[in-house]
């Protein structure tokens, strides 16, 4: 079996993030939305090239992913360079580079890394989960009417009217129950935030596994609660993510269940979930 070395890994990921995040060539600020996703797409290939060339050097065997694509063999990386490609091309700090190794469908080594911060989280199977060296600590709440959830509302011109509204009946159903619901930053790192205890959940709607991969290895080997809304085993299949602690867990997926009884979640998995 190749051995990975993860302080390479995170030098690669740090280095590339760090150069998209000084470039100057961004779209001007009153680009079409057209033409700013162009660029984006253009930045991600070039860094998706970049690293991949590096770590086919190194790890010849694992095979690589595509993000739209799903898994690929048994044993596979999966990168994206700019998670949270808006909040990067409007200059917005919260967006993270990610790397996870997924072995069997399952994330075993992953990393996040957040350019204007300086912060790298890593995660390994069985190894714990640290940013900047640090153990990342879970959030000790267990009120959920004094917790803070993150999440994500997805553009309508990329999903359409149907699944943004699904994602803002999540939220407005969560919100009804917690104490703040915000979405603030790129799924990858609003995940990491979860495994360090500054938000105390996420959740989102959505087949996004590919966004989510990194930071729920992070979350689980902090000890949290990783899955999808239904509650069910999370992996490329599932619908949604719910990620928290093992004390908040229960409660949202509660919360979720209601709020696809009532009908206020349209998906069919969460209605008849049990």
């Amino acid at each position: 079996m190749t051995q990975i070395d993860t302080a390479t890994c995170m030098m690669l990921v740090r280095s590339i993030a760090e150069e998209i995040a000084a470039s100057k060539a961004k779209p001007r600020p009153d680009a079409p939305i057209r033409d700013i996703i162009q660029h984006a797409r253009a930045v991600s290939r070039a860094a998706q090239t970049t690293l991949r060339s590096a770590l086919e050097k190194r790890c010849p065997t694992i095979e690589w992913a595509d993000e739209d694509d799903g898994p690929a063999g048994q044993t596979y990386w999966l990168y994206d360079p700019i998670d949270g490609a808006y909040h990067w091309a409007q200059g917005l700090p919260l967006w993270a580079s990610s790397l996870v190794l997924v072995r069997d469908g399952e994330p075993v080594m992953s990393m996040v890394y957040a350019p204007a911060m300086k912060e790298a989280f890593v995660a390994g199977k069985g190894a714990g989960a640290t940013c900047n060296g640090v153990p990342l600590q879970l959030s000790g709440k267990r009120d959920l009417g004094a917790a803070v959830v993150g999440g994500a509302i997805p553009p309508i011109g990329q999903v359409g009217p149907a699944m943004q509204d699904e994602a803002l009946h999540l939220l407005r159903s969560v919100a009804r129950e917690v104490f703040v619901v915000r979405p603030m930053a790129a799924a990858s790192l609003q995940l990491a935030y979860v495994a360090a205890g500054r938000l105390d959940a996420y959740v989102e709607t959505g087949r996004e596994a590919a966004d989510w991969l990194a930071g729920a290895l992070l979350i689980r080997e902090a000890g949290g609660a990783v899955t999808d809304l239904a509650g069910n085993a999370f992996g490329w299949s599932g619908d949604g993510v719910l990620a928290a602690n093992r004390a908040l867990h229960p409660a949202l997926r509660e919360v979720i269940r209601q709020a696809g009884e009532a009908g206020r979640i349209e998906n069919p998995l969460l209605r008849h979930a049990e």
